[in-house]
């Protein structure tokens, strides 16, 4: 039976803010630099992070002591918060800082369901910490798995993201890119779908044989020192909510507009009865790319304005599959995350790629229908 016993950790955190002034150029009459500026309780956001960690990297790899690595904890959580506001260049409407708060030792493994429900399930004070970052730097115990890192939810809309070494290596944290990957997962925590599930390879669209690439970010690639403009629009509705799942009724699919017109022309001029078919692009799963699936799900002709409009995004987007034909089991997280337009005038084809992040912006500019164009 493994023994499960955890150590409470606490350290005096200090915070100072540096500003940075700009040099004045050289010249007769040289004014003096403008003093950095005073960053008030209204121009930063606050989020403290309860830390698990397991006591064998704790008391090995990590550093030797509960003192060290609290320390180095403080260190990690400030890298983080560097990285994060750095990325914003000029995106964000506020500055954040996530704080390293109190930190948790546990032995055995972390698999344990008994630990897993502590973390997940058991009553959180939600007053002393807003976030948890459950890291296991070794895998032994008997525990499985591939590693990396993920962002999950819990009892009471709470938010967890894990951070797991694999087989073969210990995860050193605090010498490694794990600040990189803290800001990846904490953009979930945020509202951030992950913006790399819709990179689909040629090879993987058997429709119109195209590539696509989302947009350099964070939530694509955590090394990219970016925020989308998608992400920060997201970030920035999240707002000083510390539980979104509790603040928001629905987050994430309240920002889908209400329509998809498609605005088809042939030689300049609006054409009507042109065939459309629409297609899936799904997320990636065991044994298969992210890929467009082959079979269209919706398909009509253009009206005499030359328009498709579809109504309803978020059931297009989360399909019901007793709505629409040819609705895929193997649907990872029950949504397409983008669509392809196809229109056919007389031999030729035309597509539109329609990537769920792009669909959703008309939402924060106060629009209910995305629009797109194809010219033949």
């Amino acid at each position: 039976m493994k023994k499960f016993v955890l150590f409470i950790g606490g350290i005096l955190v200090v915070f100072s803010i540096y500003g940075c002034g700009k040099s004045s150029s050289v010249g007769p009459d040289p004014k003096p630099d403008r003093d950095p500026p005073v960053l008030t309780p209204s121009d930063e956001l606050e989020f403290k992070v309860l830390v698990y960690v397991d006591k064998a990297s704790v008391e090995a790899h990590l550093g030797g002591s509960e003192r060290i690595v609290s320390s180095k904890m403080n260190e990690l959580f400030k890298k983080v918060t560097s990285y994060w506001n750095e990325s914003s260049k000029g995106k964000l409407k506020k500055k954040y800082r996530y704080t390293f708060t109190d930190m948790k030792i546990y032995e055995g493994s972390s698999q344990s369901a008994t630990l897993r429900k502590v973390i997940y399930n058991d009553p959180v004070d939600f007053s002393k910490y807003d976030v948890t970052v459950f890291f296991d730097g070794i895998q032994d115990n008997g525990e499985t798995g591939n590693g990396g890192a993920a962002h999950s939810g819990g009892t009471d809309n709470r938010s967890v993201v894990t951070v797991f070494a694999n087989a073969t290596e210990k995860k050193d944290i605090f010498n490694d890119n794990t600040f990189r990957t803290l800001t990846h997962e904490l953009g979930h925590y945020r509202g951030v779908t992950d913006l790399y599930q819709y990179i689909i390879a040629a090879n993987d669209n058997q429709v119109s044989h195209q590539k696509f690439d989302p947009p350099v970010c964070i939530m694509n690639d955590a090394a990219s020192g970016l925020w989308s403009d998608y992400a920060a629009a997201c970030i920035n509705r999240a707002g000083s909510a510390k539980q979104i799942g509790k603040e928001f009724l629905d987050f994430f699919g309240s920002m889908y507009p209400k329509n998809i017109e498609i605005n088809v022309t042939v030689s300049g001029t609006a054409k009507r009865g042109l065939d459309v078919k629409i297609y899936g692009s799904r997320a990636g799963a065991s044994g298969r790319n992210r890929d467009i699936y082959p079979t269209a799900f919706l398909s009509g002709q253009t009206d005499i304005d030359g328009k498709f409009i579809m109504r309803d995004t978020k059931n297009l987007f989360i399909p019901d599959k007793g709505k629409f034909p040819n609705i895929p089991e193997d649907l990872p997280y029950g949504r397409w995350f983008g669509l392809l337009v196809e229109v056919s005038s007389g031999t030729t084809k035309k597509y539109a790629w329609l990537p769920e992040y792009e669909v959703q912006m008309p939402f924060f500019e106060g629009k209910d229908t995305y629009t797109a164009n194809i010219a033949f």
